[in-house]
């Protein structure tokens, strides 16, 4: 076996007929194998996904050589979808490319949120290998129109060393913009702040007089619009204070951002993590929907898995003050 650990510009144009990769994530147990079969630009490909122990093995074969700035990226798109469902992601171990070693020059080029594999929070939704490849492809097109919202959930839930508030901060940025393209999907209603009035005086003849100004769509506005169509069952136990709940989301994330430590109602320390990892669930729940998956069968699962990290954490649940 070949071991090189030459830089990834100097091999990325080289040719393979198989990448193997393994990967690990010693928080989590899983056993079972997914084979998924296409074609791209006239070359036939197998992915061969088997999870074994705390390990996940992804091997891509094809039918002539490719390019390995081709097949590597592969690799992650796998990686990204099954992030949907396991809510964590299992660190590179090994990857070889026709048998030569070609980890190193990998690592350096993996991208922040692959380099974490911290304790899961899993959507358990099984998927047969038919379901597997309808629903990968749908991800696909999803995450095309996703774009870099995406990728900004990743980091925000994914990279080593952020503090709770400023990953909580990360994410509601976030869901502004996602709840925007689901308003334009038509899936949810944006209801702006309501009208208020200013009062001005004329320079000109000194009177006063009442100036309507039309309420915005805020940050509030959005993640509010979004926890009332898709809210249940993340939060199903805080849905009746959810609006008291967002307000202390935002202003944890005015606080971080406008760097404000004077920003009152905020929310305390490790309740920040707490709901960092609710808004992740929720974000993956909002895919599942997208890309087709039973919400009646999803929101069961769903709300199974809430209710026992509920449990885990009851302290860290939001009670807003009389």
């Amino acid at each position: 076996m070949v071991n090189n650990s030459r830089e990834y510009d100097t091999i990325k144009h080289n040719k393979y007929l198989t990448l193997v990769w393994i990967e690990k994530n010693e928080n989590y147990l899983c056993f079972g194998e997914k084979i998924l079969k296409f074609q791209r630009n006239s070359i036939s490909y197998c992915i061969k996904i088997v999870s074994l122990h705390n390990e996940k093995h992804i091997e891509i074969k094809c039918n002539e050589p490719v390019e390995l700035e081709i097949l590597y990226p592969w690799v992650g798109e796998i990686r990204r979808f099954e992030y949907l469902f396991d809510g964590a992601f299992y660190t590179l171990q090994n990857c070889e490319a026709d048998n030569e070693n070609i980890t190193d020059s990998i690592r350096k080029v993996e991208v922040g949120y692959f380099q974490n594999a911290k304790y899961l929070h899993k959507i358990p939704f099984e998927l047969d290998e038919k379901s597997y490849k309808k629903y990968f492809f749908k991800w696909l097109a999803q995450e095309k129109k996703l774009g870099i919202i995406n990728q900004m959930v990743l980091y925000a839930n994914n990279v080593n060393g952020l503090p709770a508030d400023v990953r909580i901060s990360m994410l509601t940025e976030c869901y502004e913009a996602l709840a925007k393209e689901l308003e334009k999907k038509k899936l949810i209603i944006i209801t702006p702040e309501k009208t208020t009035n200013r009062k001005v005086k004329c320079p000109n003849c000194n009177q006063s007089h009442i100036i309507p100004v039309k309420g915005k769509k805020t940050l509030a506005c959005c993640l509010l619009a979004i926890l009332e169509r898709f809210g249940q069952p993340i939060f199903m136990t805080e849905y009746r204070r959810k609006r008291s709940l967002v307000n202390h989301i935002v202003k944890t994330r005015n606080k971080v951002f406008h760097v404000n430590y004077r920003q009152k109602k905020t929310l305390k320390g490790s309740q920040s993590g707490f709901y960092a990892i609710k808004l992740d669930w929720l974000y993956r729940y909002i895919i599942l929907l997208l890309i087709g998956i039973d919400k009646k069968k999803l929101d069961e699962i769903v709300s199974k898995q809430i209710l026992k990290f509920e449990k885990q954490h009851p302290d860290l649940l939001y009670k807003a003050k009389k």
